[in-house]
C-alpha cells in the first residue's frame, strides 16, 4: 500500500445523491432490446434483477459506513472482501471498471443515433465518427476541470431527467390500471418461458440494475458521508418504479412490429397513449439527458476506481496522483483511451455484451467475498449472497454462451489484459508512467490563467450562440421539416449547448467562484484558530471582529469588547488611526497583574475600505523571562568561575577513576570470556547428536551479549535420552553462571538414576534456589525437560510453547503453563510439577526454542512471532532436522535484517526417523 493523502472532502450531498440515480436511467438502454427479444418473459429478468439490486444497494450502504474514506465504491469493496484472494480482487475490481468506460462510448453512440434518425427525413447526412467523439470528448472536458465542476453540471441535469423517468413508470402503470383505453394492466395470457433467453438478457440487465450503488464511489470526498450513503437506500427504494414499473409499461405498450431495440421508438411508442403529443419531446429529453449524464457519471466514477485501487497498491501508482482541484488526471487519460479504442469497434451491443462480462464477473466477487466474511458486522446477508454468486456463475456461462462464445471469452481475457498493461506501467521508464511526473506538472502554475479573461469567456459565448442561431436559421429554411421532427433536433441542441455552456462555466468563471469560496473559508478558519488575539477596526479604531483568542483576552477588562474603540483599551493611543504607529507594545491593566502586549497594525487597503487588522501577542512571560534571564547571567557568572576551579578538581578525580576502570573492565571481560568459554564447552557436540538412536537433532544458540541466559543440551545415559531447553532472565555473568548450574544440576541427577519428573525437577529447583539466594540475586529461569524413549516424549516444566509438526505439515502446539513453575523463584515447586506423553511417528518434528526468536523485532518493530515460525517449520517438515534449523535461522534473520538483537537466540530441532 503506497501513502497517499484522503480527498479533500468538497462535495455536498446533493451532488452525490445526483450521481447515484444516474443507475435509474440507464435502464433505458437494455429495457427496449429485452422486451424486444423476450416480450412478455422480459419482466422476470427485471424481477430477479430488482431483488438483487434492492439487496444489494442495501448491503454496499453497509460496506460505506465501514470504509467512509474509501473513494470507487463497489469494486474496492471488493478488493477489502477478498484481500487474501487480491488476484481475482483486482480481476473483479477491473471488470467493474472496464463497464463503466463503455458507458461513454456506448451513450456516445446512442446520442449520435438519435440525431442521425432526426436528420434523416431532412436528407442531411450526419457526420458519426465527428459526433461519436465529440460527445465522448465533451465529458472529458468537463472532468479534466475538476471534481466540483462535473458534479454540478451532472445535478443540473439529472433531477429532471430522473423526474421524468419516474412520471413515465408511474403515470404508465396508473393509465394502465385505470384508463379505458388501457389494453390492460395484467397481459391475457403469458409466453413460454425459456431459461437461455432469460439468462441471456439477466446478464446485460445486470449492467443496469446493479449500477444504482454508484453514489458509493463518492463517500470518500463527500462532505456528509452518512448523508451520501443514505441516498442508496432512496435508490433502492426507487428500483422497483423504474425497472419493475417501467419495464411493464414497456411490455403492455410497446407491442408494435417494426420497434426492434430502439430506445426511441420504444419509449414513444409507451409513452404516447398517456403522454399525447409532448410524448415525443419528453422521450427526446429523457434519451438525451440520460446519455449525457451517463458519461458524466462514467468520468467522474472510473477515475475514482482506479484512484483507489492505486493506493491500496493494487496498481500502478500514478493513477493515485490528483490535483488540488480533484483532477483524477491519469485515470482520466486511460479511461479515455479505452473509450476511443471502444469507439473504434463501435458495435453497441457487443460493447454491451462484451463489457458486461467484467461487470457481472465483479459482483460475483463481490457476493464470494461477502459469504467470506459472513459472521461480522459488515455482512447483511451471507447465505443470500452466496445464492447469488451462484446464480450469477449460472448467468454468466449460459448467457454469454447464448449472446456469443467469442464475445464471452474477450469478456473474460479484456481485464487481465488491463491488468498486464498495468503491470508494464511500473517498469517502463516514460515519465508520465510515474507519480513525480504529474506530481511537478501539479505544482507548476500556469505562466497565463485563461480562466482570469474576460474576452475568452465572451468570446466562445458569442460563438455558441452565433452557432446555434445558424443551425436554427438553417433548419427553419428547410420548409418540409416535419414540426415533431424540428422540435426533437431542437431539443437535442438545447440540451447538447446548455450541457457545453455549463462546461465553459466550469473552465472559466467556476473556477474563480470556488477560489474565492475556498480562500474566504481558510481566511475564516486561520482567524478563528490563530493563536494570537486578532482584531478588526472600522475607520474610526473601533473593534468590529474578535477572534475567540482576542475575546479571552479582553474579557479581563470587557465582556464584550465589539464596538468599543480601541484606545479605550489602550490609553497610549490616540483618536486617529492613520498615526498610530505599525508595530508596538502596550501594557493591559486587568486589575490584578498587567498584561504586556505587542501589537502590529495593519495600514487601511484603499480608500472604500477603511479597516484596520490587529494581531496582538501576550508577551508578558517573555518580559519576565528576559528580566529572569538577566539576573541569571549575573549570577551564572558568578557561578562560572567558582565552578572552573571545582571542575580542574573533579577532572583530576576522574582521570583517575577512569584509569581504574580500565583495569576492572579487563578483569571483567576476562571473566566473561572464561564463562563463555564454559558454556560453549559444555554444550552437546555433533558426535553426541548424531549418536542418539531414532532421533535425528540439531541445535542452535546465539547469545545478545558475551555470555548468554539460554540453556540447552542432550545427555544420554544407559539408554535414556535427557533434553532440556531453558531461558534465564537477562542474560551477561549471573544468567550464564545459572546456566551452567542448572547443566550440572541435570548431569548429577542422571547420573544418579533420577527418572521422577516431580523429583527431577523439584531437586533441580531447590539447588537453584538456594544458590541464588547465597549469590543475593534475583534472576531465575524456565526451564522444559523431555526424557526420550522408544518413540515417545515425556515433556515435563514450564517454558514456551512446544512446537509438533506432524508428517505431512500438520501443526500441534503443547502450553507447558502447567507443567512446571519457574526455576529458582520459590524453594518448593512440587504442586506445580506435571507431566504429558507425546507419541512421535516417523517423519513428526518437535520445535523447542527460547523467546529470543519469537520476540525478535525487525526495523519496525514488528516481532518474528509463533505464528511465522510454525509456518516456516511446517513448510520444512520433510527435510532433514540440520536443514529445518537452517530454514529457521535464515528467516529468522532476514526478519530481524540490520535491527538489534535484544535476547539470546536458542533453537533445538528434533525429529523421529
Amino acid at each position: 500500500m503506497i501513502s497517499t493523502p484522503r480527498l479533500p472532502r468538497t462535495l455536498s450531498s446533493l451532488e452525490t445523491w445526483g450521481f447515484g440515480l444516474t443507475g435509474l436511467l440507464l435502464w433505458m438502454g437494455v429495457a427496449p432490446g429485452a422486451n424486444a427479444e423476450l416480450g412478455q418473459q422480459g419482466i422476470f429478468v427485471w424481477l430477479v434483477g430488482t431483488i438483487i439490486g434492492i439487496l444489494l444497494n442495501l448491503q454496499v450502504k453497509r460496506l460505506g459506513s465501514y470504509w467512509p474514506d474509501m473513494s470507487g465504491g463497489t469494486p474496492n469493496y471488493i478488493t477489502r472482501l477478498l484481500q487474501n484472494y487480491p488476484g481475482i480482487a483486482r480481476y473483479g475490481a477491473i471488470g467493474y471498471y472496464i463497464s463503466w468506460v463503455a458507458v461513454l462510448p456506448v451513450n456516445a453512440i446512442i446520442l449520435t443515433d438519435l440525431i442521425e434518425a432526426n436528420l434523416k427525413p431532412l436528407g442531411i447526412n450526419c457526420p458519426e465518427i465527428l459526433l461519436t467523439i465529440g460527445f465522448t470528448l465533451l465529458a472529458f472536458v468537463v472532468a479534466f476541470s475538476g471534481t466540483r465542476a462535473i458534479s454540478i453540471l451532472h445535478l443540473v441535469f439529472v433531477l429532471p431527467a430522473v423526474g421524468f423517468l419516474l412520471v413515465f413508470s408511474i403515470q404508465g402503470m396508473t393509465w394502465l390500471a385505470f384508463s379505458k383505453s388501457s389494453p390492460g394492466l395484467i397481459p391475457p395470457t403469458w409466453s413460454s418461458f425459456e431459461f437461455d433467453g432469460w439468462a441471456k438478457w439477466f446478464l446485460n440487465a445486470t449492467y443496469a440494475v446493479y449500477a444504482c450503488e454508484t453514489a458509493s464511489s463518492f463517500v470518500a470526498d463527500s462532505k456528509k458521508p452518512g448523508e451520501t450513503l443514505r441516498s442508496l437506500s432512496i435508490a433502492a427504494w426507487l428500483i422497483p418504479v423504474v425497472y419493475l414499473g417501467g419495464s411493464w409499461v414497456l411490455m403492455r405498450l410497446a407491442t408494435q412490429p417494426g420497434l426492434k431495440d430502439d430506445t426511441f421508438l420504444n419509449l414513444l411508442a409507451a409513452a404516447s397513449p398517456f403522454w399525447g403529443n409532448s410524448a415525443p419531446y419528453l422521450v427526446t429529453f429523457l434519451v438525451a439527458s440520460s446519455s449525457l449524464l451517463a458519461c458524466a457519471t462514467a468520468v467522474s466514477n472510473c477515475p475514482r476506481i482506479l484512484y483507489q485501487l492505486a493506493a491500496d497498491g493494487h496498481l500502478s501508482p500514478v493513477f493515485a496522483v490528483t490535483s488540488r482541484q480533484g483532477v483524477f488526471a491519469p485515470g482520466l487519460f486511460l479511461t479515455l483511451l479505452l473509450s476511443l479504442l471502444c469507439l473504434v469497434w463501435g458495435n453497441v451491443p457487443r460493447i454491451v455484451m462484451v463489457t458486461g462480462v467484467g461487470w457481472i464477473s465483479a459482483f460475483i466477487s463481490l457476493h464470494w467475498g461477502l459469504w467470506l466474511w459472513r459472521g461480522r458486522r459488515e455482512v447483511l446477508f451471507p447465505w443470500l449472497s452466496l445464492g447469488f454468486c451462484l446464480m450469477e456463475l449460472v448467468v454468466l456461462v449460459i448467457g454469454g454462451l447464448a449472446w456469443s462464445g467469442e464475445d464471452l471469452l474477450i469478456g473474460l481475457l479484456l481485464p487481465i489484459v488491463i491488468l498486464a498493461i498495468d503491470r508494464a506501467i511500473r517498469y517502463i521508464r516514460f515519465a508520465p508512467f510515474h507519480p513525480a511526473w504529474w506530481k511537478r506538472r501539479y505544482s507548476l502554475r500556469s505562466r497565463i490563467d485563461l480562466s482570469s479573461f474576460l474576452g475568452v469567456q465572451v468570446g466562445i459565448l458569442i460563438l455558441l450562440i452565433c452557432s446555434a442561431m445558424v443551425i436554427g436559421w438553417f433548419f427553419g429554411s428547410k420548409s418540409s421539416i416535419d414540426l415533431t421532427t424540428g422540435a426533437n433536433l431542437l431539443e437535442v441542441l438545447i440540451l447538447v449547448v446548455a450541457f457545453v455552456g455549463v462546461a465553459i462555466a466550469c473552465w472559466t468563471s467556476l473556477p474563480q467562484v470556488l477560489a474565492i469560496a475556498e480562500a474566504r473559508e481558510q481566511s475564516e478558519h486561520l482567524f478563528n484558530i490563530a493563536i494570537d488575539a486578532i482584531l478588526v477596526l472600522d475607520e474610526n479604531g473601533t473593534i468590529r471582529k474578535a477572534n475567540p483568542v482576542a475575546e479571552q483576552l479582553l474579557s479581563t477588562i470587557n465582556p464584550n469588547p465589539i464596538g468599543t474603540p480601541l484606545n479605550q483599551i489602550f490609553l497610549e493611543l490616540n483618536n486617529h488611526p492613520d498615526t498610530w504607529l505599525r508595530r508596538s507594545e502596550y501594557t493591559l491593566n486587568t486589575g490584578e497583574s498587567p498584561i504586556t502586549l505587542e501589537a502590529a497594525i495593519s495600514d487601511h487597503f484603499n480608500q472604500d475600505f477603511r479597516e484596520y487588522v490587529v494581531i496582538m501577542r501576550d508577551i508578558t512571560n517573555r518580559k519576565q523571562a528576559e528580566e529572569t534571564m538577566q539576573n541569571y547571567n549575573r549570577i551564572l557568572a558568578q557561578k562560572v568561575s567558582e565552578r572552573t576551579a571545582e571542575l580542574a578538581q573533579a577532572n583530576a578525580e576522574i582521570i583517575d577513576l577512569n584509569n581504574r576502570l580500565k583495569a576492572e573492565n579487563i578483569r571483567m571481560k576476562t571473566e566473561l570470556d572464561v564463562t563463555r568459554q564454559i558454556q560453549q564447552m559444555i554444550l552437546p557436540k555433533a558426535s553426541e547428536l548424531n549418536g542418539i538412536p531414532g532421533l535425528e537433532i540439531a541445535g542452535f544458540m546465539e547469545p545478545a551479549a558475551e555470555v548468554g541466559g539460554d540453556y540447552y543440551d542432550v545427555l544420554q545415559y544407559e539408554g535414556r535420552v535427557k533434553i532440556g531447553i531453558g531461558d534465564v532472565t537477562g542474560h551477561g555473568l549471573e544468567s550464564g553462571v545459572l546456566t551452567i548450574m542448572v547443566q550440572t544440576a541435570v548431569r548429577t541427577l542422571l547420573e544418579n538414576n533420577e527418572t521422577d519428573p516431580r523429583q527431577f525437577l523439584d531437586v533441580i529447583n531447590r539447588t537453584i534456589y538456594n544458590n541464588v539466594q547465597r549469590m543475593g540475586s534475583d534472576k531465575n529461569l524456565s526451564l522444559c525437560l523431555l526424557e526420550y524413549h522408544e518413540c515417545r516424549l515425556y515433556l515435563s516444566g514450564q517454558h514456551e510453547e512446544m512446537i509438533l509438526v506432524r508428517a505431512g505439515g500438520n501443526i500441534e502446539r503443547i502450553d507447558t503453563i502447567d507443567l512446571g513453575f519457574p526455576i529458582g523463584l520459590e524453594a518448593d515447586i512440587t504442586d506445580f510439577i506435571s507431566e504429558v506423553i507425546i507419541h512421535l511417528h516417523p517423519g513428526d518434528v518437535v520445535v523447542l526454542y527460547t523467546d529470543g526468536i519469537t520476540e525478535a523485532e525487525d526495523v519496525n518493530g514488528l516481532q518474528y512471532g509463533l505464528e511465522r515460525l510454525c509456518q516456516i517449520v511446517s513448510c520444512n517438515w520433510q527435510e532433514s532436522a540440520d536443514d529445518i534449523r537452517q530454514a529457521v535461522i535464515q528467516d529468522l534473520r532476514s526478519h530481524i535484517g540490520s535491527h538489534t538483537v535484544y535476547d539470546d537466540i536458542t533453537l533445538l530441532i528434533l525429529k523421529q526417523k
